[in-house]
């Protein structure tokens, strides 16, 4: 049997999101269930198996939070729903410390400096790359395998136009 341990979950937020980061590299076989109070995820990576979950301090919009992974690590935007409100004072609801849940420092900002700071640590964080929970974001395989085979077609087209103009090239020479 397979061991399950908790991930190293990283966190941050701003007056409209939380931005939680799962640590792990080459995680597979990936299961996310967000519901407005909480977040399920489990996955493996190399035999082990990781899974955590976290019941927020506070409601998330789950129809406009997306997430995605990029090899290295799984990357969530999370929606708040009170955006009106002032930052959460901590992510979860309970008041114990999961050991497994850190402070992303490389994003922290104090609310005061949200407008200044507001993107600090997200240069490469582009919502465009993550997938909604109900499926939207990315493209899925259909749209990918099309395009990569239009592509396909149109690298075959400029090669025998390539090819044509060649023969073209040395009938001239020839015939000289």
């Amino acid at each position: 049997m397979q061991k399950t341990i908790n991930p190293i979950v990283k966190w941050a937020q701003r007056k409209d999101n939380i931005f939680l980061t799962v640590e792990v590299r080459d995680l597979k076989e990936e299961k996310v269930e967000l519901t407005s109070t909480s977040l399920k995820f489990s996955a493996n990576a190399e035999g082990v198996n990781y899974a955590f979950e976290i019941n927020f301090y506070a409601e998330v919009i789950v129809e406009e939070s997306k997430w995605t992974n990029y090899g290295v690590n799984v990357r969530f935007i999370l929606s708040k729903k009170d955006q009106a409100a002032s930052y959460w004072t901590r992510l979860i609801k309970e008041t114990h410390k999961l050991q497994y849940l850190q402070v992303d420092w490389t994003k922290y900002i104090d609310e005061d400096d949200e407008a200044e700071e507001g993107g600090k640590g997200l240069e490469d964080w582009n919502a465009n790359n993550f997938q909604g929970f109900d499926g939207q974001g990315q493209q899925d395989e259909d749209e990918e395998d099309q395009e990569e085979q239009e592509e396909q077609e149109q690298t075959q087209e400029e090669q025998q136009q390539e090819q044509g103009e060649s023969q073209k090239g040395q009938e001239e020479v020839q015939n000289q």
